[in-house]
């Protein structure tokens, strides 16, 4: 039918099959099969080309009309589907103190594009899920058909400006030992790891307030209960804000990093594409 609708509307068997990228030949012989089912002849040869025949003209209106529709349905549902909701994937702590506090540029810009967050699932894959964008924190590239890197992370200490004030001096590495420690059951050793890169030999300090979120160790240094070890990017706006002071200078890298991940059928939606774009110009 698409070879007869082709050369119908072409007139020609070669314009049609420059069309449908196949042979002059293959073009004949799918209409002479047509022909053969439905026991009518389409076409006659004139000296200018080929011509409908009064059946092959009636028919061809009708096909024509049905794969107008057929064409207008699959546009209207791609429509659809794409004006879903964009479902994306990202830590709690991530959403909470980085993403969402940038939000407001993106829907300014794209008030038509639905975003619907979650947080579960961080561990399964994008693979047969409805997610569309994920956020992935990982020592190497993830292997997903997209993958960019977002965020190279860093650690350091941060308080409250007011808690630099106190009578304990904040001055060198060693000075830590004299601070209250507010640490992640997420990364339970990241002092350790932190007064190691800085040269100062932990020994048994430890934090005396843990929590289970980064967001919960960061709002304890705003209320000035003590130090806080910072993850990039997570107290970015805090630091940015004056709610947070960096004491030292010395920041660590850890190997890791925040990448943004996408399955392949994420690369058909213009509306991801979009989205994928501003958290990449955001980094920038």
């Amino acid at each position: 039918m698409r070879a007869f609708e082709a050369t119908a509307r072409k007139g020609s068997l070669q314009d049609a099959s420059d069309e449908l990228l196949i042979s002059a030949s293959a073009v004949s012989h799918q209409i002479k099969s047509l022909e053969i089912f439905l026991g009518v002849k389409l076409f006659v040869r004139k000296a200018k080309g080929l011509e409908l025949t009064t059946e092959g003209a009636a028919y061809f209106e009708q096909l024509a009309e049905a794969l107008d529709r057929m064409d207008a349905a699959t546009r209207r549902t791609e429509a659809a589907r794409d004006t879903g909701a964009i479902k994306i994937r990202v830590f709690q702590s991530f959403a909470q103190l980085w993403l969402i506090p940038r939000l407001a540029g993106f829907m300014s810009s794209n008030p038509d594009i639905p975003v619907q967050f979650t947080s579960r699932g961080e561990d399964e894959a994008l693979g047969g899920s409805d997610v569309d964008l994920a956020v992935v924190y990982a020592d190497a590239p993830p292997a997903e058909f997209i993958c960019d890197r977002l965020i190279e992370e860093e650690i350091f200490p941060v308080c409250a400006p007011d808690y630099l004030a106190g009578a304990e001096p904040l001055e060198t590495a060693q000075d830590v030992f004299a601070h209250c420690l507010i640490g992640c059951d997420l990364v339970a050793d990241e002092w350790q790891g932190w007064m190691s890169g800085a040269g100062v030999a932990p020994g048994n300090k430890r934090p005396q307030l843990m929590f289970d979120t980064r967001s919960q160790v960061l709002q304890a240094a705003v209320e000035g209960l003590g130090l806080a070890m910072n993850r990039s990017p997570f107290g970015e706006g805090l630091l940015r804000s004056g709610k947070l002071v960096a004491p030292f200078g010395h920041k660590q890298v850890t190997g890791f990093a925040y990448y943004l991940v996408a399955p392949e059928r994420s690369d058909t939606r213009p509306a991801v594409k979009r989205l994928r774009a501003w958290l990449l110009s955001q980094i920038a």
